[in-house]
């Protein structure tokens, strides 16, 4: 592990305890979202089960901080918010993907009824 340098009393490139509260928060703000919306069944299940996901790992990255920092550098990320940073865009792109199939399919299904209605109407 390479030499700790600190600034306020906090290990440089690890986080701070207040900036651990507000992750938490945001996990616990995201999880709870997504199960309301779930609740009301305004959100489908993969994409709350995808929100529940981050927001989890928010929560637990915000309670266990040292484990993530080991993590970091057992995949040899020495500075761990990379780690942190390279998570965040992996879940955009997650959310893109997932996104973008689930908007494939209901512009497929959109173009067939159009097409069965242009039948119907054409007889």
């Amino acid at each position: 592990m390479p030499p700790v340098a600190y600034a306020a009393g906090v290990p440089l490139g690890h986080a701070s305890a207040e900036a651990r509260v507000l992750t938490l928060l945001c996990g616990l703000g995201l999880c709870f979202w997504a199960l309301a919306k779930l609740r009301r069944r305004s959100l489908l299940a993969p994409t709350c089960s995808l929100f529940l996901a981050i927001g989890g790992v928010f929560i637990l990255f915000a309670s266990f901080p040292n484990t993530f920092d080991r993590l970091s550098y057992l995949v040899g990320v020495r500075y761990p918010p990379v780690l942190y940073l390279m998570g965040c865009v992996l879940a955009l792109i997650l959310m893109i993907i997932h996104l973008a199939a689930r908007m494939s399919l209901l512009d497929e299904r959109c173009r067939r009824i159009a097409q069965e209605i242009a039948l119907r109407e054409h007889q």
